[in-house]
């Protein structure tokens, strides 16, 4: 399989995922620790993924509960599918509900149907300019941290009354 380019291929990919290997409404993948380990879902590696775990799956080619060993690039990819899936649910709305990711996917009576048209529903509403390049991700902005005093609050508010 071959990484996602686009943030439209990668909701793409995350629905046939879905599709092919099942939903899960909880975080990232189903365990599916109450079988004796000699399933489909453990000979392959391939469990039913949350919209989270379907994107990750999709970016890095298998189920991944860490981004920390992905290719460089995989995070910020990630974090672009999943702010553009995020605007789209929450602008569109999807099924009935106007939601960020997780509390549309937690609704009562979600189906897998549901999701996988809503991924593709997204695809659609998705710029197509790669991930990678002067046209793909914004860049990140470096935060630094506070050090000027008028950004500390005053000791005063934050002290103790001294016990009697």
């Amino acid at each position: 399989m071959t990484r996602p380019t686009t943030i439209p291929d990668t909701l793409h990919t995350a629905a046939a995922y879905i599709t092919r290997h099942g939903w899960f409404r909880g975080y990232l993948y189903d365990a599916h620790d109450g079988c004796q380990r000699n399933c489909p879902v453990h000979r392959t590696g391939l469990y039913p993924a949350s919209i989270l775990g379907a994107v990750r799956a999709a970016l890095v080619g298998q189920p991944k509960w860490f981004l920390t060993s992905t290719p460089p690039g995989t995070a910020d990819a990630y974090a672009a599918t999943l702010d553009h899936l995020n605007h789209h649910l929450s602008s569109y709305g999807a099924a009935g509900l106007r939601a960020p990711v997780i509390p549309w996917s937690h609704a009562p009576r979600r189906t897998p149907a549901e999701v996988v048209a809503a991924l593709r529903a997204a695809a659609s509403t998705a710029p197509r300019r790669p991930f990678v390049g002067p046209a793909g991700l914004a860049p990140v902005v470096p935060l630094h941290p506070r050090t000027s005093r008028s950004d500390r609050p005053s000791a005063g508010l934050f002290t103790l009354p001294r016990p009697a």
